[in-house]
């Protein structure tokens, strides 16, 4: 019989977000079925963004439970506060949102989302080593506190399929640019490429903002935006494009890059950290730099270099396949036994 559970707290699924779930559904399922694994693994999703009952029922039954381990797998920090006397770690995906709201409600929002989750958790999960220096820098908390953990990539095998691209300049190069956030850096794609021959696939939540920046530049003829599209779509869109423009100004991980490779697409993005680690077999360019990126549309053209980038592709996967990054999980969570 395990003698120790696991316990995942998943935030409320809310429409349209649901990249923590899916990374942690993979991982809840992989360790599940490890031979030899430890652990009950069980798991705990709030109903409400704010879930005052769940955190008071937790805290109460805290208190008479044996210690165990409790995993705040994000978007509900706060709920680190709920577990006393377990060993309560805490996934910190990024540090966009510190610091960002303004006045009693940011001051609030930053204590109970940041600094009294960070300060009570056991340890904090990272995704890359630019946010765990951040983390450090900003929290002043011991760097053997933060543990880096990939992401792993969760798209289900029977949708994989792969396919070798060829470039020329008198076929439009279909271009494929996720997010809707002004870092995703959209609006420079369009100025360093807008003059050469490509066709846009935009997907965003909120599509009003592109739409009027494709009507501005008059790209309409060669521009298509979709918004919250089914995984299957998505898929077929890495499968049909020829390459994926994901040189943001800022990530906490990039998962499109690994997608997008896992699909043989070519990738472009930023030569900043975490991208210019996770991105291995991509071309990197700098994000704030239009004549870089459309260097980087150009070196598309680079047969040599491209074969080279995509068996540095297929290698590049392979480590966040789910199965590794479930193992890699159950390796830390052993060692806090």
């Amino acid at each position: 019989m395990n003698s120790r559970e696991l316990i995942f707290v998943f935030r409320k699924p809310n429409k349209g977000n649901f990249s923590i779930e899916k990374v942690y559904d993979s991982i809840f399922k992989g360790m599940k079925i490890f031979p030899g694994n430890p652990f009950t693994i069980k798991k705990k999703t709030l109903k409400k963004n704010y879930d005052f009952v769940a955190f008071l029922v937790s805290f109460i039954s805290s208190l008479f439970s044996k210690k165990h381990i409790v995993h705040i797998t994000g978007g509900c920090n706060y709920m680190v506060l709920a577990f006393p006397f377990k060993t309560r770690v805490l996934t910190i995906h990024d540090l966009f949102h510190f610091n960002k709201m303004k006045g009693v409600r940011g001051y609030i929002y930053d204590w109970f989302y940041y600094h009294l989750p960070i300060r009570f958790s056991n340890y904090v999960v990272v995704v890359s080593e630019n946010t765990k220096n951040e983390l450090v820098q900003a929290f002043s908390i011991l760097e053997n506190k933060v543990e880096v953990l990939d992401n792993p990539l969760v798209i289900p095998l029977e949708h994989i399929k792969y396919r070798k691209r060829s470039f020329s300049k008198e076929v439009p190069i279909k271009v494929l640019q996720i997010g809707g956030k002004p870092l995703k850096n959209y609006t420079r794609l369009i100025e360093a490429t807008k003059d050469m021959n490509v066709f846009y696939h935009f997907v965003h939540a909120n599509p009003k903002r592109i739409e009027a920046i494709i009507k501005e530049e008059g790209i309409e003829h060669c521009s298509q935006v979709d918004s919250r599209l089914s995984d299957e779509k998505m898929y077929a869109l890495y499968l049909d494009c020829d390459v994926l423009f994901f040189a943001s100004e800022a990530e906490g991980f990039g998962l499109p890059i690994i997608e997008g490779q896992t699909f043989g697409i070519s990738v472009i993005t930023s030569n900043i950290s975490p991208m210019s680690e996770v991105g291995v077999g991509t071309i990197q360019v700098d994000p704030l730099n239009v004549d870089s990126i459309r260097e980087g549309f150009m070196q598309l053209f680079n047969t040599e270099k491209r074969i080279k980038n995509a068996a540095l592709s297929i290698e590049n996967v392979k480590k966040y396949e789910a199965k590794t990054v479930a193992n890699n999980y159950l390796m830390f969570y052993k060692s806090l036994i």
